[in-house]
């Protein structure tokens, strides 16, 4: 048991880390959109935030995914083939 919470934590990380960094990007992106007065910079910044948002979502997914794998124990029986 203690193994699948290591497993859990390294993956909580590691998807925390992914998670910050790209709302840095994202609060980045805003604060130039909100100093930049050109509408086509602007739509390029949006067409930025929407991949970033979606980035940070498919990264939400995977980690969901991946602590179904460690409880239902997938992880263990592949390791048997």
């Amino acid at each position: 048991m203690q193994g699948n919470s290591k497993k859990k934590m390294g993956s909580l990380i590691a998807a925390v880390v992914i998670i910050v960094l790209v709302a840095i990007l994202i609060v980045a992106f805003v604060l130039l959109i909100n100093g930049e007065e050109n509408a086509g910079a602007n739509g390029i910044l949006w067409a930025y935030i929407a991949v970033l948002g979606a980035v940070i979502i498919g990264v939400l997914i995977s980690l969901w995914q991946r602590f179904k794998e460690i409880s239902k124990g997938e992880e263990e029986e592949a390791k048997k083939y």
